[in-house]
């Protein structure tokens, strides 16, 4: 691997359970109806996505902005204090930047509360740039967000793989062409089968790759 794009959420930091119970907790402060499958339609939408969601199918009542600035309230404690690494991730990055590897990140986070995460964690600087699908423009079902990483990486098809853990992400990256790597979340559990028959290569730990 000569480069590298990696997801945040799930893939590099243990970030899932506090999104399990953030939407709900939006919905059910509002006397909203929530969803069972909310989580997997959360998953798959950038933040303002999930404002107007709420808005449009599940009758909230305020600004897709009042709503970003309730949700972005709510997690930022989270990811500025207590979110952590997953395991051996700090290791991994260590490795493939001593070997020269070119990363960097795409989330379907907001940039307002992942980087305080990212300084805290002590991982910023092994990623050539940090992008978010607001940002970009374009969500992760989308190739051509995933051509753009690879192009600023300066990689081609052939040398780029991507971290993933949600399969409609790992299901964008493979019809851009480029390898993925699937990485073990508690969150992606019903997908799982399906991810590992997508993915080219599927692991529950970093441990796994050092």
């Amino acid at each position: 691997m000569k480069h590298i794009i990696f997801d945040l959420d799930g893939t590099l930091i243990d970030s899932m359970p506090i999104w399990k119970s953030t939407g709900s907790t939006y919905l059910e402060r509002h006397h909203l109806p929530v969803p069972s499958n909310l989580q997997s339609i959360l998953k798959k939408q950038t933040l303002p996505q999930t404002a107007a969601y709420f808005q449009e199918e599940l009758g909230a009542t305020q600004s897709v902005e009042e709503i970003c600035k309730e949700v972005i309230d709510f997690v930022s404690d989270a990811y500025a204090h207590h979110i952590p690494l997953k395991p051996f991730v700090r290791e991994f990055l260590e490795a493939e930047h001593k070997k020269g590897t070119k990363m960097c990140i795409l989330t379907a986070s907001e940039a307002e509360y992942i980087h305080p995460a990212l300084e805290r964690l002590g991982i910023l600087p092994y990623f050539s740039f940090i992008t978010t699908c607001t940002e970009s423009g374009a969500n992760k079902d989308n190739p051509l967000v995933f051509h753009r990483m690879m192009e600023r990486l300066g990689g081609t098809k052939e040398d780029t793989t991507v971290f993933e853990d949600a399969l409609y992400a790992i299901k964008g990256a493979k019809a851009a062409g480029l390898a993925v790597t699937a990485v073990y979340d508690e969150s992606v559990e019903g997908d799982l089968a399906e991810i590992k028959e997508t993915a080219d290569r599927f692991i529950e730990s970093y441990a796994e790759l050092l």
